[in-house]
């Protein structure tokens, strides 16, 4: 990935001073002057915020191996487990697209089955030269089709004479793969893992020839095949070479676009259309005329974590997603007594004190972004402030400027990710659910579009019971209600009025 930026992160520390005191101990609240007790929550929220793949900074504990910075490239193999807590975690980006990953049950392991790679390499024979040239996906699967070892007998030129001729199988000679000029490791027209590509370009797609060490970079079509009753992407290459060895050796290719071939699968599930027009990200696709991800918008997803048979706790993930210039302010009307300690608060109520006085500190977690080429800072952040009736989650700091360099860098707005905590000695999901399902949202300058996220889940695609309703000002109404069998999500999309 080319450096021409720089990320600095300063994350606030989250302090709760409160005094811890048995029921023995009730001098603790005679005095006026004293310090008045900080109830504790039953744990101290989470933060992450990230733009497209990029996590800017997180609150949970890096592990050895932790790479979700910077990472733009999942090899499915290297997540057999499935999805997972810990995946939705430290790789937010691949557990939302896990489940559109490409099958690995073939008879060709990673790569796609012998059936399939027959049908492909003959329609590539009987069609030389056509296919397109661009494609306008970022977000995608990939998965080795591989070569048809297509043999070639290169001639090596002395003036107007052949000097002497060599065969060389164009498959063996091509590898590291780039999109972007990012390579795709673990390569090459022999094989290659399932993998998700995130936010990498398809454009100037290009392979080395290892036989003359040169990276060929005109040499390569999208193909639209029909395969068991589906349209089907393909990038496809052609071999080409060039080299002096006693004579001069120019091998442009046969025109058959055969040599190496690799799927490519929209990571959101989409249908493909032609080549031309990227394949088509078709869960972008908004009814009537309106561009969807063109608007600016704001889309929010509130949702219970699933029960654990063993050391069960239970949490809220709340996601903003900051496409436009405007703070969000989402509210959740729990009360007091499930997200704090019990303990603390059995000790309050013991004592008769007046809960309002008592309640925790705001939580802050405050980021920079640095664009190194215009030395602009940009500081953001997210606080959650807890009341006695809910909790208040605020965002700040998005400007134009900030806007534009992280559509301009990631091609995408900002993410804030929120996790609080309930006591399950408390309340339970299924009593704590109503509550969730009243919070609200408001912006300090009105966006065109509000989303209201609600996901899939299982294996018949049905809604996430768990996920909550976080409804809009009522300046907003019903646009447009997702369905899974063409947006692959349930999302209820209103419009300013």
């Amino acid at each position: 990935m080319r450096k021409d930026y720089a990320i600095g992160v300063a994350a606030m520390a989250i302090l709760f001073s409160g005094v811890l005191s048995s029921c023995d101990n009730s001098d603790v609240f005679k005095s006026s002057d004293a310090s008045p007790l900080e109830v504790q929550l039953a744990k101290t929220p989470d933060f992450r915020l990230y733009s497209g793949s990029e996590v800017l900074s997180t609150t949970f504990a890096r592990t050895k191996g932790d790479v979700s910075v910077n990472v733009n490239y999942f090899k499915i193999q290297d997540y057999g487990g499935g999805k997972s807590e810990w995946m939705q975690n430290q790789y937010p980006i691949l557990y939302q697209y896990f489940d559109n990953a490409p099958e690995k049950s073939t008879d060709r392991n990673e790569q796609v089955s012998q059936a399939e790679y027959e049908a492909v390499m003959s329609y590539l024979a009987n069609h030389p030269n056509e296919g397109g040239t661009t494609c306008n996906l970022t977000r995608y699967f990939i998965q080795n089709v591989g070569s048809s070892y297509d043999n070639y007998q290169l001639k090596f030129m002395n003036g107007a004479s052949v000097h002497h001729t060599q065969e060389v199988t164009g498959g063996n000679q091509m590898d590291y793969l780039e999109f972007n000029g990012t390579h795709i490791s673990d390569y090459n027209a022999h094989y290659g893992p399932r993998a998700l590509c995130v936010d990498i370009p398809l454009v100037s797609p290009r392979y080395r020839d290892s036989y003359a060490t040169l990276k060929q970079d005109d040499h390569y079509r999208f193909y639209v095949i029909e395969y068991a009753g589906k349209k089907n992407l393909y990038l496809c290459f052609d071999y080409a070479t060039k080299k002096y060895d006693n004579g001069q050796m120019d091998f442009q290719g046969d025109g058959v676009y055969n040599d190496w071939v690799i799927k490519i699968i929209p990571a959101d599930g989409s249908e493909i259309t032609d080549p031309d027009d990227g394949g088509g990200e078709g869960g972008d696709i908004e009814p009537d005329t309106l561009d969807f991800y063109a608007t600016d918008h704001v889309e929010v997803n509130l949702s219970v974590n699933d029960k654990h048979e063993e050391g069960d706790w239970i949490h809220t993930k709340l996601s903003i997603h900051v496409r436009a210039v405007t703070d969000v302010e989402i509210f959740i009307p729990v009360s007091q007594n499930y997200y704090c300690d019990v303990d603390d608060m059995n000790l309050v109520i013991s004592h008769a004190l007046d809960l309002l006085k008592y309640i925790p500190q705001p939580s802050t977690e405050t980021f920079e972004i640095v664009n190194s080429e215009t030395s602009d800072v940009y500081e953001v952040s997210a606080t959650v402030a807890f009341e006695a009736n809910g909790i208040r989650i605020t965002t700040h700091g998005m400007t134009a400027g900030l806007q534009e360099y992280l559509n301009n860098k990631y091609h995408d707005g900002l993410t804030f990710e929120i996790w609080n905590y309930y006591n399950v000695n408390a309340i339970d999901r299924e009593t704590l659910k109503p509550y969730l399902d009243a919070s609200t949202v408001k912006f300090t300058a009105d966006p065109t579009l509000y989303v209201n996220a609600f996901a899939p889940i299982g294996d018949d695609n049905h809604k996430n019971p768990w996920d909550c309703v976080v409804t809009p000002p009522a300046a907003y109404s019903v646009f447009a209600e997702r369905t899974p069998e063409k947006y692959y999500d349930y999302d209820v999309i209103y419009k300013k009025q």
